[in-house]
């Protein structure tokens, strides 16, 4: 009996789990990308590839999960995976709910304001991407990518802050409704970006 038979056969399934958790990682940030060019630049093409590239989220979430459910042989604890699962895709479904409510008020293009927040989370997206490429090869690399992305948010909060600080001295309460309702969904995607650092951070710890 060979080799490649007993590992076709009869050793468990060995699914590379940091492979399949970057992949879902850079699809986000194929969403942030398109989500910053569908109200800055009013690209209508990207508004629609946001819809189809949440799909593929979704896709590749499943996937990963009926991964984790059916392999015997994981290259850390399965509970760190199954948190990451559940974070890049919660910030897949924090995204899909902010282009809900936009839509819902109609608004199709948003100012300067808006861009530096939808930048903030295109830098949480490619440092979280950045972070999981390393993994193996770089611990240390990871974990800076990991407090840069904590660095980020803190950010994201602060412009966030001076933002609703606009809105309620302009005493427009129609505007400061619908503006902190999108504001507060771009703070939540930046939250679940954090969230989804401090897991790659576990699993970088768990590994060395």
């Amino acid at each position: 009996m060979n080799l490649s038979f007993i590992k076709k056969y009869i050793m468990p399934k060995e699914v590379d789990f940091l492979l399949a958790l970057n992949q879902h990682a850079m699809i986000i940030t194929k969403i942030t990308d398109d989500l910053h060019k569908c109200f800055i630049e009013a690209s209508q093409e990207s508004c629609e590839a946001i819809l189809q590239d949440l799909h593929k989220s979704q896709e590749i979430r499943e996937k990963n999960m009926n991964e984790l459910l059916s392999s015997f042989i994981t290259p850390l604890d399965r509970e760190s995976i199954y948190r990451v699962i559940t974070q890049l895709d919660w910030i897949a479904v924090s995204i899909k709910h902010f282009v809900v409510e936009a839509k819902a008020y109609g608004i199709h293009s948003l100012d300067e304001n808006y861009e530096t927040l939808f930048e903030n989370i295109q830098l949480q997206s490619q440092l979280l991407t950045a972070g999981f490429k390393t993994v193996k090869t770089d611990a240390q690399k990871t974990a800076e990518n990991a407090q840069r992305v904590r660095n980020a948010y803190n950010e994201l909060v602060e412009v966030y802050a001076k933002s609703m600080a606009g809105l309620v001295s302009e005493n427009n309460l129609r505007e400061m409704f619908i503006h902190k309702e999108l504001l507060g969904q771009l703070k939540e995607i930046g939250k679940r970006m954090q969230m989804c650092a401090n897991s790659l951070e576990d699993i970088v710890m768990k590994m060395n």
